[in-house]
């Protein structure tokens, strides 16, 4: 199936879905004695990007953040014909626990590549040349030249079909100022072009405060 076409095999994906999931995964790590340290994505933001399947037709979905496979979930509860490849930087001990959910409900579906992702994705496109992602999701390292160099790497994977969403473009919160001024780089640049932004689960023509989770869906630009 070609990017951008309608998925029939995929599902619409609710917030109440997105609650099931988050209480199922959360469960699976409390049981096991590894509760999340770190903050997960929101149930807006998870219900956007399973939806985003059906929407691109994606098919393989590439995501820098694996943390405790919210996200993974999400893509991979979307349809049964999705493959996720994430790259993590691994060093949450919960991380390798929601790996064990996921190959458990989504067996065969799910690569999980740790490592500093400045290094790894370079590594795995010298490997896989011919490889391509329908959608990418940029959740990675909040400074700046690390997601600078997320949104650079994950170009080599991409298309002019290629969807990419970029979290966590809260400029006015410090863990957003990294990502914002490299994301903002990318549209000026050429190399990105940017169709929608998100506040809260709010659709928004301009990032400002207050808002606690920001995001925005754009396109790599091909390269003449």
């Amino acid at each position: 199936m070609a990017n951008g076409e309608p998925n029939t095999r995929s599902t619409s994906i609710s917030p109440e879905d997105v609650k099931r999931m988050r209480r199922e995964i959360l469960r699976f790590l409390w049981l096991r004695g590894r509760p999340p340290t770190e903050g997960s994505t929101s149930v807006e933001e998870l219900t956007y990007l399973a939806n985003l399947v059906p929407r691109t037709g994606a098919r393989l979905i590439g995501e820098i953040g694996f943390n405790a496979g919210f996200s993974s979930f999400a893509f991979l509860s979307a349809s049964p014909d999705t493959q996720v490849v994430s790259f993590d930087l691994g060093e949450h001990g919960y991380s390798t626990v929601a790996k064990k959910l996921i190959d458990k409900k989504f067996p065969d579906r799910h690569t999980l590549i740790v490592g500093d992702s400045t290094k790894t994705v370079p590594a795995h496109r010298s490997k896989n040349p011919d490889l391509h992602f329908d959608l990418v999701f940029i959740d990675g390292g909040h400074e700046y030249e690390v997601a600078k160099a997320d949104i650079t790497n994950m170009a080599q994977f991409c298309t002019e079909n290629t969807a990419v969403v970029m979290d966590d473009l809260t400029p006015w919160l410090s863990w957003g100022i990294g990502p914002m001024r490299a994301w903002t780089e990318a549209i000026e640049s050429g190399l990105v072009r940017q169709e929608e932004m998100f506040k809260d689960g709010q659709r928004v023509s301009v990032m400002e405060p207050p808002g606690k989770r920001s995001w925005a869906l754009g396109r790599y630009i091909p390269r003449s």
